[in-house]
């Protein structure tokens, strides 16, 4: 029977297999960025609470060919309703660029974990978590070589398993940001 490869196995496969290339020369050096936003929860799960959130991710890029960046992020979020936070790092992730020009679409996953205090919710039954992130997002280069990003990204907060009942926290989060090389 054939064996199925989970995301995070992907992510690490996908980090993995260019190595090489993240030894480009000194010109192609990381670029710095930071996005903040608003999200709220969607409810795919049996699970009903209604979080309100505002996150803040803090990141750096690496070049791995004309397309695609090797993207390490922090994951800070605040929730308003019960109150509490998150704080992760996300240490697998992959940012691909649609095209080229002043304005870039692009695709980013990553992957990665976290600590909480929502234990108090019923998708969230530990304070250790993992956290699985997608997004859909707009770069526009500026003349001085920085960049302005808009993004949509779909977040996913759950222990992976490690404690039943394992319903996560399912949020959509739009985000704005700066980058810098």
């Amino acid at each position: 029977m054939p064996r199925v490869f989970s995301l995070p196995a992907l992510l690490v496969a996908l980090a993995l297999l260019p190595a090489p290339v993240r030894a480009a020369g000194p010109d192609q050096g990381p670029e710095w960025g930071v996005e903040a936003g608003y999200g709220f929860t969607v409810h795919l799960n049996r699970g009903r609470s209604d979080e309100d959130m505002v996150l803040v991710v803090p990141s750096m890029g690496f070049s791995l060919g004309s397309h695609f960046q090797y993207v390490l992020e922090g994951h800070f979020a605040g929730f308003f309703n019960p109150g509490g936070y998150m704080l992760g790092l996300l240490p697998l992730g992959v940012r691909y660029s649609i095209g080229e020009g002043r304005t870039v679409p692009y695709v980013s996953i990553g992957a990665g974990f976290g600590w909480t205090d929502l234990i108090q919710l019923e998708e969230i039954d530990r304070r250790f978590n993992f956290l699985l992130q997608g997004s859909l997002g707009v770069r526009q280069a500026l003349s001085n070589g920085q960049a302005v990003t808009f993004e949509a990204r779909f977040s996913h907060i759950s222990n992976a398993g490690t404690v039943l009942p394992n319903l996560g926290l399912n949020c959509v989060v739009f985000l704005v940001g700066w980058r810098f090389p």
